[in-house]
Parts: structure tokens; sequence; C-alpha cells
């Protein structure tokens, strides 16, 4: 398993699959702060997901910044 293997998951969930977002930040104090979303996976590849929000939003996610949870 190389590094990349670890950044980006192996493959994409299916269509409509329930799916979701995380991403850490610092803040301005030093902190961490994380920030979630959750939908269905509607699209994308092993570096960009396509997940349409429960309020029927559908938005992109880097993988480079954000990491998919379950």
């Amino acid at each position: 398993m190389s590094e990349d293997d670890a950044i980006h998951p192996p493959h994409a969930p299916r269509l409509r699959e329930h799916v979701g977002m995380i991403r850490w930040q610092r803040t301005g104090d030093g902190d961490w702060s994380a920030e979630t979303a959750r939908g269905q996976y509607v699209g994308g590849d092993s570096h960009c997901w396509r997940v349409r929000l429960y309020s029927g939003i559908e938005l992109e996610y880097d993988l480079e910044v954000w990491a998919p949870f379950q």
C-alpha cells in the first residue's frame, strides 16, 4: 500500500450510495476545526467526488482536501 492509496480511496462508491465527507482545518488560534457534509454520491473519480447533499444541493469535493467517512 502506497501513501497515495491512503490519501485517495481505492474506488468511488456506488451511485446514490450515502456518503459523509469531512475536512479538518486549523483555526486562527491553532486548534483544529472539522467541517462535515452528508449526502448521496452522484459521480466523480479518485480525486473529486460529486455529492448531492440532503438539502438537494450538488457539490464537488476535492479528495485532496476532503476525506470520506462512515
